[in-house]
């Protein structure tokens, strides 16, 4: 039983260096999907519950990461700007998927100046929900909570790319 967490660690870890290095190639910003994204409930630093129902109505971005993956946290300085974008019909999430949660992730954050909303899945379970075999992979949902994108690896989500796949789901 003890060794399942570690299988699954190396599995994350080797599908983040494969995965990122092809994401980092390919000229695909984001995969357009249109798949009803599963339910979930994680706390968030402070503790509080955070249910995907709070996300109705709005475009949310889920970041799936760890503080460990330096291709994950290369990411946070561009989610937070991208929530600053679109402050009213936006909300940007880093799923930290580190296996002491708080104990981690909180640290990170601030020793970085990172004030991304952050939701703790530290056994993954949500992750695997969503079809997250590496990371970093970011989705996103549309006002009805459908994931209508996936990226795999890093992206620049302040960036021209990101810009044009967001605007639309706003203005929708």
């Amino acid at each position: 039983m003890r060794r399942q967490p570690l299988r699954t660690a190396l599995v994350l870890v080797v599908g983040a260096l494969a995965g990122g290095a092809v994401a980092q190639d390919s000229d695909v910003f984001i995969l357009r999907e249109k798949t009803p994204a599963p339910a979930f409930s994680l706390p968030d630093l402070s503790g509080q519950m955070v249910d995907s129902k709070r996300l109705a109505g709005k475009i949310a971005v889920l970041s799936f990461g760890a503080t460990w993956c330096s291709s994950c946290t290369s990411e946070l300085k561009s989610l937070e700007n991208l929530q600053a974008k679109f402050p009213k019909d936006l909300v940007v999430y880093f799923v930290a998927l580190d296996g002491r949660g708080e104990k981690d992730v909180k640290p990170y954050l601030e020793k970085h100046g990172h004030k991304i909303r952050t939701l703790f899945d530290p056994r993954m379970v949500v992750a695997r929900e969503h079809g997250v075999r590496w990371l970093p992979v970011t989705l996103v949902l549309d006002r009805n909570g459908a994931i209508v994108g996936r990226a795999i690896g890093p992206r620049e989500w302040d960036g021209k790319e990101a810009l044009e796949f967001i605007q639309p789901l706003v203005d929708r």
